[in-house]
């Protein structure tokens, strides 16, 4: 794992979530991570690209996917595509479950971070569980 991409649904929510991650006692756990914040056009990505080449470029370059939830509206939707390519050494993607709620509320932003810092903390036991729900 290299780096964690916010889909750009959620960009806003995420630079709130490494606001969190990045200041006070959490800042030493997330620097050990080393990982680089991305966005779809840093990986030659449309802004509209589908929810499956999104997430297989995701998976060809170590890269973890945060996004909006999502469902299973056609073939390349995110859920059909978990469904579909997930194995077992496949990164998992984290879903915000309440985005708005990250952006109003910063003790529940505060709580996304934590567990989203978790995740990416033992991301290696977690990997082909497919979607994970923060907080």
């Amino acid at each position: 794992m290299r780096a964690i991409l916010a889909d750009n649904d959620v960009e806003g929510q995420v630079a709130v979530l490494l606001r969190h991650l990045e200041g006070g006692e959490l800042a030493e756990f997330w620097n050990s991570l080393e990982l680089a914040r991305l966005r779809l056009t840093d990986l030659g990505l449309a802004r509209d690209a589908p929810d499956a080449v999104i997430w297989r470029h995701c998976q060809r370059e170590g890269v973890v996917l945060l996004t909006g939830n999502r469902n299973a509206a056609d073939p390349e939707s995110l859920e059909a595509t978990l469904r579909n390519e997930n194995t077992a050494t496949c990164l998992p993607v984290f879903t915000l479950a309440d985005p708005q709620r990250i952006l109003n509320e910063a003790s529940y932003a505060r709580q996304a971070a934590e567990r989203l810092l978790d995740y990416l903390l033992s991301v290696e036991s977690i990997r082909g569980v497919g979607r994970l729900y923060i907080p």
